[in-house]
């Protein structure tokens, strides 16, 4: 859907009679389709592979407590990808948040994310 942006484009200006572009329609189309070609591209050229040293590093330099959140409902990736942040870390906390996905972890429960965040800077040590 992302990858035709401009033809979706096109047809809603045609449905609505409204040739104004609307920031929804860019962030969602544009946005989206460039979020997921970037994505794609890194884990095709490897990037993915750096994360085990990128977490050794947390593991060996950092003493920093570490908490991953996870939407129950995310489509791409499972569960068991953050829990082997925790195994990597073992100091790092996954925090599961039902029926939240991705994007719906942190957009409609605002107050809530900032809340969790706080907590974790209040208690972080020096």
């Amino acid at each position: 859907m992302c990858k035709n942006h401009r033809r979706w484009e096109n047809d809603f200006k045609l449905i609505t009679r409204n040739g104004i572009r609307t920031s929804l329609m860019d962030g969602f189309f544009c946005d989206a389709h460039n979020a997921s070609r970037h994505t794609f591209h890194n884990i095709i050229c490897g990037s993915a592979g750096k994360i085990d040293g990128y977490l050794d590093v947390a593991r060996e330099q950092f003493t920093c407590d570490v908490t991953v959140f996870h939407g129950w409902e995310h489509e791409l990736l499972p569960i068991d990808c953050s829990y082997a942040v925790r195994s990597k870390v073992p100091r790092a906390r996954v925090k599961i948040v039902d029926d939240k996905d991705h994007i719906t972890i942190v957009v409609g429960r605002q107050t809530a994310f900032a809340r969790e965040l706080e907590d974790i800077w209040n208690n972080a040590t020096q």
